[in-house]
């Protein structure tokens, strides 16, 4: 051991000195490589995905994940892509129409698409209702998530009431 005075105990950093140069060294990883960080959060991101249908055993998507994924219902060219046509014309239909039994956008749908974690535990009800105990849309819903669909029903089903334009 040293005493205090001599020059190894002066040259040697105290915890608290390191840990503060650690966490700007971290700050300023952050700051230079925003990318980074967002391919780590997708990474770790749970996927939650959608099953509809009787019994719901049809998949039909992933609803947090990225665009750019082939399952995920913000892929624009996915047939599971909210966003596109496709499901207008397949059997993807019935989870998009403004009433139905087991609708998305039917506030009253007795089985709404379910969305489930990656321990396929029960995250939430797809579906609009704001009132749907466990709902997407409901108090303790996800507000994001719910924003999307209700948008997405209000352009497929023109929910809003204003009349079809054909310009």
């Amino acid at each position: 051991m040293t005493a205090p005075g001599t020059i190894l105990a002066r040259c040697t950093p105290s915890p608290l000195r390191t840990l503060w140069a650690g966490l700007g060294l971290a700050l300023l990883a952050l700051c230079m490589k925003p990318g980074a960080t967002q391919a780590q959060e997708a990474i770790t991101r749970q996927k939650l995905v959608i099953y509809g249908g009787p019994q719901f055993r049809e998949f039909l998507g992933c609803v947090n994940c990225d665009a750019y994924e082939v399952d995920s219902v913000w892929n624009i060219y996915s047939p599971l892509g909210w966003e596109n046509s496709y499901s207008d014309y397949s059997h993807l239909h019935i989870y998009r129409e403004p009433h139905g039994v087991y609708s998305a956008c039917d506030p009253f749908a007795s089985s709404p698409p379910r969305v489930l974690d990656p321990q396929n535990r029960l995250y939430g009800y797809l579906n609009i209702s704001k009132v749907r105990p466990e709902g997407i849309c409901a108090p303790h819903g996800n507000a994001a998530i719910c924003d999307k669909l209700t948008a997405m029903c209000e352009k497929k089903n023109n929910i809003d009431g204003s009349p079809d334009r054909l310009d």
